[in-house]
């Protein structure tokens, strides 16, 4: 198998995917899962630009710059600020009448994101392990079931159009794609293939962190109505 199979292997077949909160969820997703969900994607939205940006800053190598570039650029509304990712989130939480003034991040989440940042200073093939596979393709994985699973609630209780959905959906495709083929171009030597599969590892770890958090609050409803 070639190191682009490997890792999308390693990224179908991780444990993070069959998470107890994701599996349950593709069987029944409440309202309030959603908005839990959503709350602390939103953390996520905020860390994947400056992630990107790190590592952008970790190469000298001008096509992997721009390679990088264009994705965040692309992640960022090109431009057009009402048009970024975590500006679309945003409106969409507001849409769902979330109130931003209780808004809060959970450890979990945090240790997520403290994981992600230790992974991509270790230097630029790690970075690219972790944004490419772990992120950019596992995400359009974790997108998708959410999303299923967020069209069966639209129906249920009239909710709006999941354009926070289909744009990540949409750019997460070519995103990954953009990855992959940098990942093979510039992956040339046995120790830059090691340093992206350690990186997509480490990444792909690290993502469990962020589904324990919403397990947590499960458990802790789960014991409050016993």
């Amino acid at each position: 198998m070639n190191l682009i199979g490997m890792l999308k292997r390693e990224v179908e077949t991780h444990s993070v995917l069959q998470t107890k909160w994701l599996k349950e969820r593709n069987i029944r997703m409440s309202f309030d899962d959603l908005i839990l969900w959503l709350s602390q994607e939103y953390f996520v939205s905020i860390g994947f630009v400056d992630w990107f940006l790190l590592v952008a800053a970790n190469t000298r190598d001008q096509n992997a710059k721009i390679v990088l570039v264009e994705n965040i650029w692309e992640e960022l509304g090109e431009g057009n600020i009402s048009e970024t990712h975590v500006s679309i989130l945003t409106s969409f939480l507001e849409q769902l009448n979330f109130d931003f003034s209780k808004h809060q991040i959970l450890p979990e989440t945090k240790t997520y994101l403290d994981k992600m940042k230790s992974v991509i200073d270790l230097g630029f093939f790690y970075g690219l392990g972790a944004l490419g596979p772990a992120n950019e393709y596992l995400l359009k994985l974790e997108y998708s079931q959410i999303a299923n699973a967020y069209h069966q609630l639209k129906r249920e209780f009239n909710l709006p159009e999941g354009k926070f959905f289909q744009v990540n959906l949409d750019a997460d495709e070519g995103h990954s794609k953009r990855l992959f083929d940098l990942i093979e171009t510039v992956c040339i030597t046995e120790e830059s293939k090691k340093q992206v599969i350690e990186g997509n590892r480490l990444a792909l770890d690290a993502r469990e962190d962020f589904y324990l958090g919403l397990s947590r609050l499960d458990e802790g409803k789960r014991y409050l109505t016993k």
